[in-house]
């Protein structure tokens, strides 16, 4: 049953990407994908997702509520949860208070992605030295504050929707 379940998400996700124009090669990809394929596909390929509102926002909370692992999160509020482990982690109608580190065992400084109107502060209280530089990748329907501190600088990016 999962497997008929997986391969009509993935006919439903290929339909919805050919509308919102992918490329033949990533149509290709996405035919050969499982479900956790498929997220990290996600995962890879952010901005293009965003910029396309791919996938949607309803389809996000019905097939992929549960994938906070992989560093996607729908529809929570956050308070003060630090985001350190992950090279990218994406949210979507997501609100409150996080902070973002670095994970100096892995060499990992966190890009923050976020999309779907989102009303989120990003702090960094890690003492930095040299300063870290954290991307923040924000789609035009979001609201995202921030402040830089002697440890970190944020370089804000918006994501224009196609």
């Amino acid at each position: 049953m999962r497997q008929d379940n997986d391969t009509i998400l993935r006919e439903n996700l290929m339909t919805s990407a050919r509308s919102a124009g992918i490329c033949k090669d990533g149509y290709s990809q996405m035919r050969g994908y499982d479900r956790d394929g498929l997220v990290s596909y996600y995962v890879e390929n952010p901005d293009w997702c965003i910029e396309r509102g791919f996938p949607s926002l309803e389809t996000l909370r019905r097939e992929f509520s549960d994938i906070e692992d992989k560093g996607v999160f729908v529809g929570k509020t956050f308070d003060g949860e630090v985001f350190e482990k992950l090279q990218a982690y994406i949210f979507h109608d997501c609100k409150g208070t996080i902070k973002v580190a670095m994970d100096y065992d892995n060499a990992v400084i966190p890009m923050l992605y976020f999309a779907n109107g989102c009303k989120i502060r990003v702090k960094c209280e890690q003492d930095n030295k040299p300063v870290i530089i954290v991307p923040l990748y924000v789609s035009e329907d979001c609201n995202v504050s921030h402040g830089n501190s002697d440890g970190c600088i944020f370089r804000c990016h918006t994501i224009k929707h196609v």
